[in-house]
């Protein structure tokens, strides 16, 4: 993720009240990100997996052997302050998901459980087209 980006969550949660850094980024995970080129073309659901206030479920969709978008089936988003928190961060978990070709993205902080159920699930969609 770029620094642009990074500025542009910050600039986001600190409008909202939040306060700096609220929803700013964590470091990488600290493991290598698997490339996932040479995938079956199509749509795969990921399992429902659990980020305690709610579950994430997403869908892959896989073009020319590639990740070319992931779409979220299910998020936390029961109360308000569950659905801004997620409405920020899973689109720039999917662009990064999409830039980086891989399931492993840096976790963003205050979106944490989100973050960690969404790359789950996206792993295991992953799985299923070939990674």
């Amino acid at each position: 993720m770029n620094n642009r980006t990074r500025k542009k969550i910050a600039a986001a949660a600190m409008a909202a009240g939040l306060g700096a850094g609220a929803m700013a980024f964590a470091g990488p995970l600290g493991i290598a990100r698997t490339v996932a080129y040479g995938l079956s073309d199509g749509r795969f659901s990921g399992k429902r997996e659990y980020a305690y206030y709610g579950f994430v479920r997403v869908e892959a969709l896989v073009k020319s052997g590639k990740l070319a978008d992931v779409r979220v089936l299910e998020y936390p988003n029961d109360n308000g302050r569950s659905h801004y928190i997620n409405s920020v961060a899973l689109p720039y978990l999917v662009q990064e998901a999409v830039d980086a070709q891989s399931f492993r993205v840096d976790v963003i902080s205050g979106a944490t459980f989100t973050s960690e159920a969404y790359m789950k699930s996206l792993q295991e969609a992953l799985r299923q087209a070939g990674a």
